[in-house]
């Protein structure tokens, strides 16, 4: 068995290639170790959704069929039974099976899915394409008077990169009394006032080189936001000193992260990265509706089928709710249902044509951003689906 630790568009990519004589089962679940320390529930569930898809299978397949793949289901069993024990890490553990080949991979993510059993004619991936949209790498940058520290989020794991503390500077000889050679009543600035203005002179110049290394990272670590924690002082100040094109990325928290565990700070950084990525999620239509009328965008299975052959699509929105229907071409070209296609080419019908459209766009270097319910409001002329297009 296969393990993948770290989820990447390429994982997926391969994945999307994978097929089976019998079938592939692909198998989810949520372990929510906090709430169910032995995740007894989820391993009902499981066992509960597998009994059931036997049932279906035994009614609905013709008998030959079903004796092939009532076997194949047993020896799969194990695994799933594994996939549920306290014994594997992560909280979103997914198993891909080929029953017919025999061949399985594992998927192990912190962030939490959706608990679901699926028979296809291969790996069903839209779970794992919703992982990589809202887990996608972001920075994470809270400030303090005293420290500032860099943290990347990715696929719901916290990791710390760098931390850094202002350059302490001797304060010089203070003195209250009148300067000498000054005007007649010219003072010195009070003491405290001194200090204080020196203490914001050094801040600003700290918060300036924290922003510049956080700039140099989120370019070089391809984060696709910054959530930045300065409490109600620093963290307006922090998010002005940035870049123009990451300011406007930037996620406001004014709470004070910087005093908590990597743990709970993990939790509350998912928590508000989510947030960012629904609300980001509610304009992308809209956007992309806009770009429609100015030409930078198409929609339909169609023009975004033939856009991805083109190679064209920099950024692929559709609802992972439709199933949509097309065909691969012999030199795998993408076709949707109905479409002409050229000459007397060779194709076959694809049922997992929604997964070959994500891949190619993956495979483009376009990101791939499923968004549930724009099939019914704002891309609902479009069936739920368009295409962002470099030229």
């Amino acid at each position: 068995m296969a393990t993948i630790d770290t989820l990447t568009p390429s994982g997926v990519q391969e994945l999307a290639q994978r097929t089976d004589s019998l079938g592939v089962l692909s198998v989810f679940v949520d372990a929510d170790a906090a709430h169910d320390p032995q995740l007894r529930a989820a391993g009902i569930g499981i066992q509960n959704r597998l009994r059931e898809l036997e049932h279906r299978l035994g009614e609905e397949r013709p008998a030959d069929e079903w004796r092939r793949l009532r076997p194949a289901l047993d020896r799969v069993r194990p695994s799933i039974e594994e996939l549920t024990g306290p014994a594997v890490g992560g909280r979103g553990r997914i198993l891909f099976a080929g029953l017919g080949d025999g061949w399985s991979t594992t998927v192990i993510v912190e962030m939490s899915v959706a608990e679901r059993l699926v028979l296809g004619d291969g790996p069903f991936l839209h779970p794992l394409l919703e992982l990589l949209d809202e887990g996608g790498p972001a920075g994470v940058l809270t400030v303090a008077a005293d420290e500032a520290v860099l943290y990347e989020w990715r696929l719901g794991v916290l990791a710390r990169l760098d931390a850094r503390e202002p350059e302490y500077v001797q304060a010089p000889h203070e003195r209250t009394g009148q300067i000498g050679g000054g005007p007649a009543g010219q003072y010195n600035t009070p003491r405290q006032e001194q200090r204080a203005a020196r203490d914001r002179d050094r801040m600003r110049q700290f918060i300036d080189e924290v922003a510049t290394e956080a700039a140099r990272l989120a370019a070089e670590r391809g984060w696709q936001r910054l959530l930045v924690s300065g409490g109600t002082q620093w963290t307006e100040a922090a998010i002005a000193a940035l870049p123009p094109e990451l300011r406007e990325t930037a996620v406001a928290d004014g709470r004070v992260l910087s005093g908590l565990t990597e743990t709970a700070m993990g939790a509350q950084v998912g928590e508000a990265l989510r947030a960012a990525h629904t609300a980001a999620e509610r304009g992308l239509a809209t956007q992309v509706r806009d770009k429609l009328h100015a030409g930078t965008a198409v929609a339909g299975v169609a023009e975004v089928a033939a856009a991805l052959n083109d190679g064209r699509v920099s950024q692929l929105i559709y609802d992972p709710q439709i199933r949509y229907i097309g065909a691969v071409g012999g030199d795998g070209a993408l076709y949707a249902d109905g479409q002409v296609m050229p000459g007397e080419q060779e194709w076959r019908p694809e049922s997992r044509f929604t997964e070959r459209l994500a891949a190619r766009a993956l495979q483009t270097g376009a990101r791939v951003r499923p968004v549930e319910g724009v099939a019914s409001d704002v891309l609902a002329e479009a069936e739920g689906i368009a295409a962002e297009l470099r030229w």
